[in-house]
Parts: structure tokens; sequence; C-alpha cells
């Protein structure tokens, strides 16, 4: 599955089942418009069907349009590498960047017993995401992509 199904599906778990099949589901009717959108998106991802841009913005909740905006990124520059540059990396706000102790404080939070040390060692081996940015030596993560990790680890 693409990085960025998956990660519609961390937001909306009640897609998979549309998602599951290669065939395409013939009861859209228990899905609102912004799921049915999402859900299509989805598919495109998936099984490489026709989407059309303009649902995002007729459908889909104006507040999840930079959500929608961020999983087209991840498809093209992670899942397929269509696009050939590096992706760009858009910060909104700065406590979405998530320092070692702050990635062991999410961690915890999360019923994982993890500290600065653990981060690190895991890190070096590889156990880990790969660190968005690196900044005087130091690696960095977006809080988004440490969520992510997260609820991989449950599956």
């Amino acid at each position: 599955m693409k990085s960025a199904t998956q990660e519609i599906l961390v937001k909306y778990p009640n897609l998979a089942p549309y998602l599951n099949e290669k065939d395409l589901p013939s009861d859209w009717t228990s899905l609102n418009k912004h799921e049915q959108a999402l859900a299509a998106l989805a598919r495109f991802f998936e099984y490489e069907e026709l989407f059309d841009l303009n649902r995002i913005f007729k459908e889909v909740d104006p507040d999840w349009i930079p959500f929608v905006l961020e999983r087209l990124w991840t498809y093209l520059y992670e899942d397929t590498y269509l696009a050939k540059a590096q992706k760009p990396l858009i910060i909104k706000d700065s406590s979405d960047l998530l320092s070692q102790q702050n990635f062991a404080e999410l961690m915890n939070e999360h019923g994982y017993n993890m500290d600065v040390k653990k981060i690190h060692m895991y890190r070096k081996r590889g156990k880990l995401p790969k660190e968005t940015i690196i900044i005087a030596g130091k690696p960095y993560w977006i809080k988004e992509d440490v969520l992510y990790y997260i609820q991989k680890k449950r599956t």
C-alpha cells in the first residue's frame, strides 16, 4: 500500500473497505462527499483510477485541503518518484518539528517507554523513520511522520 494511502487511512480508517479491493465498491452511500473524495483519491494512488482534481475543491472540507495536497506530495515524491527534485520542506508550526527529546516524549504519550538514548540508538540502527532535517548536527522529524510511525508500529 502506498504511503499516501496509509496516511489517509490513519485519519480515516473507515475508508479501508473501499480500498482493499481492486474492484470499485458499488455502495458509497455510507460515506459523505468529503470521505468519498478521499477514498477516490486513495484509489487513484493504489489503482491509478481516474481522479478529478476539482473534487478536492468541491467536495473536500476546506480545512482538509492542505492535508490532501500533502498526500499528493507524498504520492509524487515518495510513492512514485515522478517528481525528480527533493520534496520541499514546509513547516507550518515550529512545534511540528521534533527533536530526539520531543520524539521520545511523543512515543511515551502513546505508551512506549522511550528516552533520548533509546531514540539515538534506534536512529543509529535504522529502526526509526529517516529524520526530516539535520540542524547543527542534530536530527529533527516532522510530527506527522512520527505519528505515522507510531500508528504503523501498532498495526
